[in-house]
């Protein structure tokens, strides 16, 4: 099956070359500074995502895909997905997955159990890349706001590129716009609802849980990231 993408939710295995210059052996001041900057600002990120009870995920992109995602624990998402007038829900709740299309009923499947073992948890972000660090910006309340860019990834390993900002005192992401190969237009992304109870993630009333995982399962994919 494809990854539950969101958010880290379950991880993507590709390594995209970052746009920060990788040059720490150089004796360049500037390349070093530069790469200890971006390897500052992408563990505090990281940890920053890794660190909160809950929050939600917000996308809109081409075709009219929308995305709401919400992350609780280490181990529990659910994802409600249109994509092309095509709803669907999934459930990530440790080893079990709950997924069902519009006007179908909730199915159960055995998966792997989530882990993150990697650096950049963020949504699309491409792993064990560094954040460059931009100049500051301002948001429509008068807020300044940090950012940063990163390389991106989507389903089918297609390589892309994103600018996000973040709150400059918890560190949290707050928005992206991701440009992806292949798509006429930036995918939206907004972080929000950080540490909200609201985001509860419970398997669907009446629906037995699936085996323990003993092979690699197949369910349905949710779609979780446009495709080409």
């Amino acid at each position: 099956m494809r990854a539950l993408h969101a958010f880290g939710a379950l991880a993507v295995s590709l390594a995209v070359a970052s746009g920060v210059p990788a040059r720490a052996a150089d004796s360049d001041p500037a390349a070093v500074a530069a790469q200890a900057a971006a390897a500052l600002l992408t563990a505090k990120v990281d940890s920053a995502i890794a660190n909160a009870s809950s929050y939600r995920v917000a996308v809109a992109g081409p075709g009219g895909l929308s995305l709401d995602i919400r992350s609780s624990g280490t181990d529990r998402v659910k994802i409600a997905s249109n994509a092309g007038g095509k709803a669907s829900e999934s459930v990530v709740i440790g080893t079990a997955l709950y997924y069902h299309a519009a006007g179908e009923p909730w199915k159960a499947y055995p998966v792997p159990p989530v882990t993150h073992l990697r650096k950049n948890r963020l949504y699309m972000g491409a792993p064990d890349t560094l954040l460059e660090p931009l100049a500051d910006r301002t948001d429509a309340a008068g807020t300044t706001v940090g950012a940063f860019r990163s390389a991106a990834v989507a389903n089918s390993q297609i390589p892309g590129s994103m600018e996000c900002t973040y709150d400059k005192v918890t560190f949290r992401p707050r928005a992206c716009s991701i440009s992806v190969q292949g798509l006429p237009a930036a995918i939206q992304v907004t972080y929000e609802d950080w540490n909200d109870r609201a985001n509860a993630v419970e398997a669907p009333p009446g629906v037995a849980p699936p085996p323990p995982p003993s092979a690699p399962a197949a369910p349905p994919s949710p779609q979780p990231e446009p495709h080409r």
